[in-house]
């Protein structure tokens, strides 16, 4: 009899044991998994944090670039009160509280920039001393039509149709482009000529291939041509520019390789690399002792509305109006920086 008693008293010690387990589909012992964390929406001031919820899981442990440690029940949260432009280290973890049959999970780790907003101009009107292109944009800032007028008639249009990296231009001009993966582009098929074209890491066209020959050479600094090459009879000729420090808030192509192929109001579209990065003062052929020198009036933005050219006591003028549009730059785990919330633009 007192063995039976005993084998009962065995049997609720088992029983009693296993029934202190938090969960019967899980052994005696448990560690959470670890939570999955993305942020949907970064901004100058504030991020979104959010992750998977964890089954089993009661509450959220996280921490802030090291910070002291605040715990949740939720599985999203707003960061707020952050700085813009600045890199910042979430870390959060899974938690049981209370329980001895749960460990917490592993720290799960990301790490994000705000946002740095800036205003980016685009060209919407482009005039010299003759004619005026008029610019037009689609939602995603690519020209969808470029066109002059003879007085208040339609004289001439170009149409720009985009499929994946190609692009067809039909109007006064049938033009075909490719686009590289700057997005900027990478051959110019113009009827019977085809223009390659190389770029540099920061986007600068470099160098112009004409039907497999070079065409032109271009030379970068500090952001700026500084000069531009072009062949006669065999032999290179070198363009030679100087700067102000006046940056060029617009991004005005106002220097470019001549002898690209394209036409300057084709080149202000933006599709043939970055303008120099300041306002030029001066430019001329390096075999001739004549130069042309610049001067320039700035909107109340700091963009180019006029630039004067004097060449020998000749004076040929260029006028510019803009769109605006405010791009937010954000980075999460150290990508290529993303860019959010493209507002439409504006005729300044």
């Amino acid at each position: 009899m007192k063995k039976y008693f005993y084998l009962l008293a065995m049997l609720a010690v088992v029983l009693g044991t296993t029934a202190c387990s938090d969960d019967d589909n899980h052994p005696s012992t448990n560690i959470l998994d670890k939570p999955e964390v993305t942020v949907p929406d970064v901004k100058e001031s504030s991020a979104v944090i959010t992750w998977k919820a964890i089954g089993n899981a009661t509450a959220y442990i996280y921490s802030l670039n090291n910070g002291s440690e605040q715990s949740t029940d939720q599985n999203t949260i707003q960061l707020t009160g952050l700085e813009p432009e600045k890199s910042y280290t979430f870390k959060v973890k899974a938690q049981k509280t209370g329980s001895i049959y749960f460990e917490d999970s592993e720290y799960a780790e990301i790490t994000f920039t705000t946002t740095s907003e800036i205003t980016v101009y685009r060209i919407a009107t482009f005039a010299d001393d003759w004619d005026k292109w008029y610019y037009e944009y689609n939602e995603n800032g690519t020209v969808k039509r470029v066109y002059r007028l003879n007085g208040e008639e339609l004289d001439r249009e170009w149409l720009f149709a985009y499929d994946g990296n190609n692009i067809t231009v039909t109007g006064k001009n049938a033009y075909n482009m490719t686009l590289n993966d700057q997005g900027y582009v990478a051959t110019f098929v113009d009827g019977s000529n085809t223009y390659e074209y190389t770029y540099d890491e920061n986007g600068y066209m470099t160098k112009v291939e004409k039907n497999d020959n070079i065409a032109s050479n271009i030379t970068i600094e500090d952001g700026n041509i500084m000069q531009w090459t072009r062949f006669s009879d065999g032999v290179e000729q070198f363009k030679v520019q100087t700067y102000s420090a006046v940056p060029n808030v617009s991004g005005a192509h106002c220097i470019y390789a001549e002898s690209s192929g394209a036409s300057r109001w084709l080149v202000e579209t933006g599709l043939f690399g970055k303008a120099s990065a300041n306002c030029h003062t001066s430019s001329g052929w390096q075999h001739s002792s004549s130069i042309a020198t610049y001067t320039f009036e700035y909107d109340e933005n700091s963009c180019i509305k006029e630039e004067s050219k004097n060449y020998n006591g000749e004076i040929e003028k260029f006028y510019y109006t803009y769109f605006s549009e405010y791009l937010c730059f954000y980075s999460i785990n150290g990508n290529t920086p993303r860019i959010q919330n493209l507002p439409s633009l504006r005729l300044l």
